[in-house]
Protein backbone atom coordinates (compact mmCIF):
# COMPACT_ATOMS: atom_id res chain seq x y z
CA UNK A 1 0.00 0.00 0.00
CA UNK A 2 1.51 3.09 -1.18
CA UNK A 3 0.63 6.79 0.85
CA UNK A 4 2.13 8.53 -2.04
CA UNK A 5 4.64 10.06 -0.55
CA UNK A 6 7.62 7.99 -1.77
CA UNK A 7 8.02 8.96 -5.75
CA UNK A 8 6.75 12.86 -5.56
CA UNK A 9 8.26 13.50 -9.29
CA UNK A 10 6.46 16.76 -9.52
CA UNK A 11 8.00 19.55 -10.64
CA UNK A 12 9.55 21.90 -7.97
CA UNK A 13 11.07 24.52 -9.93
CA UNK A 14 10.22 28.19 -8.46
CA UNK A 15 7.60 30.91 -9.49
CA UNK A 16 9.07 32.39 -12.70
CA UNK A 17 6.90 35.99 -13.27
CA UNK A 18 6.30 37.28 -16.34
CA UNK A 19 6.96 40.76 -15.13
CA UNK A 20 10.31 42.56 -14.31
CA UNK A 21 8.90 44.68 -11.63
CA UNK A 22 5.94 45.57 -9.15
CA UNK A 23 3.65 48.86 -10.54
CA UNK A 24 4.85 51.73 -8.47
CA UNK A 25 2.20 53.58 -6.10
CA UNK A 26 0.48 56.19 -8.28
CA UNK A 27 1.25 54.07 -11.84
CA UNK A 28 0.28 51.22 -13.74
CA UNK A 29 1.98 48.11 -15.66
CA UNK A 30 -0.19 46.75 -18.74
CA UNK A 31 -0.45 43.21 -18.30
CA UNK A 32 -2.69 42.69 -21.41
CA UNK A 33 -4.49 44.72 -23.75
CA UNK A 34 -6.76 46.95 -22.21
CA UNK A 35 -5.74 45.20 -18.84
CA UNK A 36 -3.81 47.74 -16.05
CA UNK A 37 -2.57 46.69 -13.07
CA UNK A 38 -2.19 48.54 -9.75
CA UNK A 39 -1.15 48.39 -6.68
CA UNK A 40 -2.24 50.27 -3.76
CA UNK A 41 -0.81 50.34 -0.17
CA UNK A 42 -2.89 48.53 2.66
CA UNK A 43 -1.84 49.83 6.41
CA UNK A 44 -1.62 46.52 7.47
CA UNK A 45 0.64 43.09 8.00
CA UNK A 46 -0.25 42.58 4.25
CA UNK A 47 0.99 45.66 2.74
CA UNK A 48 -0.77 46.06 -0.85
CA UNK A 49 -4.23 45.17 -3.05
CA UNK A 50 -4.11 44.12 -6.78
CA UNK A 51 -6.22 46.50 -8.64
CA UNK A 52 -7.14 46.46 -12.25
CA UNK A 53 -8.16 49.18 -14.58
CA UNK A 54 -9.72 47.41 -17.96
CA UNK A 55 -10.30 49.60 -21.01
CA UNK A 56 -14.29 50.38 -21.50
CA UNK A 57 -13.94 52.24 -24.49
CA UNK A 58 -15.20 55.70 -23.83
CA UNK A 59 -13.10 55.21 -20.09
CA UNK A 60 -11.78 52.90 -17.78
CA UNK A 61 -13.37 49.71 -15.39
CA UNK A 62 -12.07 49.33 -12.45
CA UNK A 63 -11.88 46.32 -10.44
CA UNK A 64 -11.54 46.82 -7.10
CA UNK A 65 -10.58 50.13 -4.96
CA UNK A 66 -8.12 49.90 -2.13
CA UNK A 67 -9.14 50.99 1.57
CA UNK A 68 -10.22 54.22 2.38
CA UNK A 69 -6.84 55.98 3.69
CA UNK A 70 -4.70 59.40 2.42
CA UNK A 71 -2.56 57.15 0.95
CA UNK A 72 -5.06 55.31 -1.07
CA UNK A 73 -6.32 58.64 -2.16
CA UNK A 74 -2.41 60.27 -2.89
CA UNK A 75 -2.35 57.38 -4.98
CA UNK A 76 -5.61 57.90 -6.65
CA UNK A 77 -5.00 61.90 -7.67
CA UNK A 78 -1.29 60.46 -8.83
CA UNK A 79 -2.99 57.94 -11.48
CA UNK A 80 -5.52 60.96 -12.41
CA UNK A 81 -2.36 63.46 -13.19
CA UNK A 82 -0.63 60.68 -14.81
CA UNK A 83 -2.61 59.08 -17.30
CA UNK A 84 -2.48 60.22 -20.33
CA UNK A 85 -5.35 59.63 -22.89
CA UNK A 86 -7.65 61.80 -20.87
CA UNK A 87 -10.59 59.29 -20.30
CA UNK A 88 -12.44 58.93 -16.71
CA UNK A 89 -13.18 56.11 -14.93
CA UNK A 90 -16.46 54.90 -16.27
CA UNK A 91 -17.61 51.72 -13.76
CA UNK A 92 -16.47 50.83 -10.96
CA UNK A 93 -16.62 46.85 -9.86
CA UNK A 94 -16.28 45.53 -6.24
CA UNK A 95 -15.32 42.01 -6.44
CA UNK A 96 -16.70 41.76 -2.18
CA UNK A 97 -17.35 43.94 0.70
CA UNK A 98 -13.69 43.64 2.58
CA UNK A 99 -12.49 47.39 3.04
CA UNK A 100 -9.54 46.89 0.91
CA UNK A 101 -11.57 46.05 -1.80
CA UNK A 102 -14.79 48.56 -1.70
CA UNK A 103 -13.51 51.62 0.60
CA UNK A 104 -12.84 54.02 -2.10
CA UNK A 105 -15.54 53.03 -4.61
CA UNK A 106 -17.98 55.54 -3.40
CA UNK A 107 -15.39 58.39 -3.74
CA UNK A 108 -14.40 57.22 -6.86
CA UNK A 109 -18.09 57.30 -8.11
CA UNK A 110 -19.10 60.24 -7.05
CA UNK A 111 -15.77 61.58 -8.50
CA UNK A 112 -16.33 60.48 -12.09
CA UNK A 113 -20.42 59.86 -11.67
CA UNK A 114 -19.87 56.07 -12.52
CA UNK A 115 -21.69 53.43 -11.57
CA UNK A 116 -20.67 50.68 -8.73
CA UNK A 117 -21.14 47.18 -9.71
CA UNK A 118 -21.20 44.01 -7.25
CA UNK A 119 -23.43 41.28 -6.54
CA UNK A 120 -26.73 41.78 -4.38
CA UNK A 121 -25.47 39.60 -1.74
CA UNK A 122 -22.77 42.23 -1.56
Amino acid sequence: MSDGLEDDTRDRSPLEYPFEGLPATGSTTAVAEGVHWIRMPLPYALDHINLYAIDDGAGWAVVDTGTRTDAVADAWRQLFALATDGRSITRIFVTHMHPDHVGMAGWLARKFNARLWMTRDE
